[in-house]
């Protein structure tokens, strides 16, 4: 043996001992991961637990809150350390949610298709504050008197504060014609949402917008001359890696076969299994929880200096950065705990839903996938990653109940008004004593302290308060000061409010009583406009239609001259099965309303357009 042989031996047996270490390292890394995979499944919580509760298994809370499938990513240290799916994809075909399952990822889109805009201004394509319209050519923002002196640039429609109208999208069935973009933007038919307009001045507030997105996708597709799909395809999932991803509305066939079936609130399956959304970059994009990922891991990193596939770190770290108050960043939200900021975004399509959340700075996080609209069951697989990773300031909150005596509980027990559409009954079960409200679940409520209540579902705390000055008893929310407000007062038993009345079948009696109550106060929160529509579409999609219907009478009795009341309380005879009295109240909202598309689809559906 030469000398120079001997003395590569040691570095040999070095080497090996490196490598042994690194498998060992990597085996012992696997194998916790393995233990923190069991302690989320098994670790989904309520935002409260009281001492002694026992966590909920994964699949069990899939079944309990009618989740066909789901799919998660969690990332740790700066790395993806683990990704799992459950469940399944169809419930027709019975065929099991894998990994490359695509889940349709809702407003999601938008911190994705901000990235391409945020890389189309770093190369100098547009510039962040210059006027939007002078960077689209097949469509402009129309001039009007909000934006005659402020306008509405690329910052402002990626942090909301455009002033442009639109929330968000329905998207469209496999029965329905799908719009032009630009019809889109301009609320013509065959689109289904109103034209995307300014309706106050450019850059002094907040106010969400699906319709800015949409026509920073007209921007992108003008300025690129390609489809938007082969735009986010070149700037962003190509350079991330994320291969199973796109824009594509609809799906092509090879892709369609990988796609999950969207479930809706009362667990039927979405019209045609998911609807296609030609708002590409406000709610079109079909993803993997992995693919999703390692969009946020790129910003992770890129924030860090470690790593940019796409941005720049200045401008990964601007977009995930206070862009407008403390919360808004440039197409994403900032969670900010304890002073430490995550960026999160969530999405909802129909019959998806979807939520992503990462540190900035400590490099963990998670993208949760699934194909059903149950945004709790997202919530509570969260506390159990975020308890598994010991993530700060994430995790629920602890209490020890405090018993209450048989007295006490008699004492709190009644009917609470919450407001005149909104009732709290307070009753005892087996010695225990629950809160419910009118169409909801009844919830168990814990003493926690000398003054304080808490449930398991909500962290607002709750306190029975006994007034001197009127000798009332009231159910009461106190903010973080402690301080109450005597909103909610104990009913008598002959006290009835007019949706009890409504609940019971006496319908002339809730009208005449809430038509009062328009005369005595017009901005009664009971008797809005907005909240009866939302009480009466709960009540459509839990299957209570006839009190639906009743509802949506109410509202148009209430607000006569709203073309909306007419068109809700038409889809609801619609879904009743009395087309004659659907079609009588859609064409009222058509004729108050000729933009109303959706009323002019529907009478077309009905066979009277």
């Amino acid at each position: 043996m030469n000398i120079q042989s001997f003395q590569r031996i040691p570095l040999i047996i070095f080497c090996c001992f490196l490598i042994f270490s690194c498998s060992e390292e990597k085996k012992e890394q696997g194998d916790n991961h393995e233990e923190k995979i069991e302690q989320v499944e098994n670790g989904l919580t309520y935002p409260v637990v009281i001492k002694g509760d026992t966590p909920f298994n994964i699949r069990e809370r899939m079944v309990h809150y009618g989740v066909p499938g789901l799919s998660i990513a969690v990332i740790h240290d700066f790395e993806i350390v683990w990704v799992k799916s459950y469940g399944v994809m169809d419930s027709t075909t019975m065929e099991e949610v894998s990994n490359e399952t695509l889940f349709q990822a809702g407003s999601i889109s938008k911190p994705v298709a901000a990235m391409g805009a945020l890389k189309a201004v770093m190369d100098g394509k547009i510039e962040l504050e210059n006027p939007i319209n002078d960077y689209l050519s097949s469509w402009k923002v129309p001039e009007n008197e909000f934006n005659q002196e402020e306008k509405v640039t690329l910052g402002r429609i990626l942090s909301h504060t455009a002033g442009l109208t639109v929330h968000g999208f329905l998207g469209y069935t496999i029965h329905q014609d799908v719009p032009s973009l630009v019809q889109i933007l301009d609320g013509e038919a065959p689109a289904n949402s109103p034209a995307i307009r300014v309706f106050r001045e450019p850059g002094i507030d907040y106010k969400y917008s699906g319709g800015g997105f949409t026509i920073m996708q007209q921007m992108m597709i003008d300025q690129y001359g390609k489809s938007y799909p082969e735009i986010q395809q070149d700037l962003v999932l190509g350079p991330l890696g994320m291969t199973h991803s796109t824009y594509e509305q609809p799906l092509p066939p090879e892709k369609l076969q990988k796609a999950a079936a969207g479930y809706l609130p009362n667990r039927t399956m979405t019209t045609g299994k998911r609807h296609t959304y030609p708002e590409m970059a406000a709610a079109g994009l079909w993803t993997t929880a992995e693919d999703l990922a390692k969009f946020a891991l790129d910003l992770q990193l890129c924030i860090q200096g470690k790593e940019c596939k796409v941005l720049s770190q200045e401008w990964a770290d601007q977009m995930t950065n206070a862009y407008f108050d403390d919360y808004v960043g440039l197409g994403i939200f900032l969670d900010i705990r304890g002073g430490e900021i995550h960026f999160q975004h969530g999405g909802w399509d129909e019959g998806f839903t979807a939520n992503m959340i990462a540190h900035r700075e400590k490099g963990y996080g998670l993208v949760i996938l699934t194909n059903a609209n149950k945004p709790p069951f997202n919530q509570e697989l969260t506390r159990a990653v975020a308890r598994a990773y010991e993530w700060d300031k994430f995790m629920p909150e602890d209490f020890e109940a405090i018993p209450l005596s048989q007295e006490e509980i008699t004492e709190l027990c009644g009917r609470y008004k919450y407001d005149n559409s909104e009732l709290i009954t307070v009753f005892e079960e087996e010695g225990k004593i629950y809160m419910k409200y009118l169409f909801e679940d009844p919830m168990e409520i814990t003493k926690i302290s000398e003054t304080d209540f808490t449930r398991r579902e909500r962290t607002s705390r709750i306190r029975f308060v006994e007034n001197a000055e009127d000798g009332k008893s009231y159910f009461a929310f106190p903010n973080d000061e402690g301080e109450v407000e005597l909103n909610h007062p104990k009913l008598g038993e002959d006290e009835i409010l007019p949706i009890e009345h409504l609940i019971a079948g006496n319908y002339d009696k809730a009208e005449e009583d809430i038509l009062a109550l328009q005369q005595e106060d017009p901005d009664e929160s009971g008797i809005d406009e907005g909240r009866l529509n939302n009480l009466g579409y709960e009540l459509l999609y839990d299957n209570k239609i006839d009190l639906a219907i009743s509802v949506f009478k109410i509202n148009v009795a209430l607000y006569p001259e709203s073309s909306n009341t007419y068109d809700s309380l038409g889809e609801a005879y619609m879904e009743n099965g009395e087309d004659e009295l659907a079609i009588k109240y859609y064409r009222i909202s058509l004729d108050m309303d000729p933009e109303n598309n959706n009323a002019r689809e529907m009478l077309k559906k009905l066979g009277a357009s």
